[in-house]
């Protein structure tokens, strides 16, 4: 009987791993977003979360059409997000790879050093404290750039949370150190530049030619011509 317990235990454990694992992963449509958002966004932190996962699907070009539909939902807007004035830095960042980083930095286990490296289809937001204020709900998060907390506003509508004010979230942290391992597949975050169409790999891997070097025979400076401003009339008669 007790080997029995045990294997049920085990059995619900396993169970619940897998459907904790299968919700991890990133939603592919805006359909699958919505309806994980009626049971996850029934509180701040897992609002927040569905937040930080469509942001992740808006930085892959190939989902950013449906992440379009999912932040214009998580972010209670009547409109779509790019249509809005006041995202309009926020939506400049999350389409430039350059600034992709800020967002990783407030999921757990990055840093500069580690080049902020997450996977987006199973991470946690570094959220250190939550607080009510002015009608309000707030959650302290922490980015792994930064020095202090930002705080994320959030708001209830008819039993769901939803954010009101994201801007701590694209604000510009410290930029990633090279790694040093760069060899480890771990830390590759953004995809890698395939050569263009016609060219070989081993034509891109070559450098481009450079100048040959000037000589080094130095060259004497061009002489000067002495050319009179005028000359004189021999014809004329001699002044008196």
């Amino acid at each position: 009987m007790k080997n029995l317990v045990v294997l049920l235990l085990t059995a619900m454990f396993t169970l619940g791993m897998g459907i904790g694992d299968a919700s991890a992963k990133l939603p592919k449509t805006y359909a699958e977003f919505k309806a994980r958002y009626q049971t996850e966004g029934k509180t701040p932190e897992g609002a927040l979360k569905l937040h930080m996962e469509a942001i992740f699907c808006y930085l892959n070009p190939e989902t950013r059409s449906e992440a379009s539909k999912m932040l214009r939902y998580s972010l209670y807007l009547s409109k779509p997000l790019e249509q809005s004035y006041n995202y309009s830095t926020f939506v400049e960042r999350m389409k430039d790879p350059e600034c992709h980083y800020t967002f990783r930095s407030y999921c757990k286990g990055t840093s500069p050093e580690n080049n902020y490296a997450m996977s987006p289809d199973n991470f946690s937001v570094n959220i250190v404290r939550k607080r009510n204020s002015e009608g309000y709900l707030k959650l302290d998060v922490k980015s792994s750039g930064a020095d202090s907390t930002h705080a994320i506003w959030l708001l209830n509508h008819d039993g769901l949370w939803y954010v009101d004010n994201n801007a701590p979230l694209y604000l510009l942290v410290r930029k990633p150190k090279a790694p040093s391992n760069a060899h480890d597949a771990d830390f590759d975050t953004e995809p890698v530049v395939q050569p263009e169409t016609g060219t070989t790999s081993s034509q891109a891997s070559q450098p481009s030619p450079q100048p040959e070097p000037e000589p080094s025979v130095p060259v004497p400076a061009p002489v000067e011509e002495y050319i009179p401003q005028s000359l004189p009339d021999l014809n004329a008669p001699p002044q008196q």
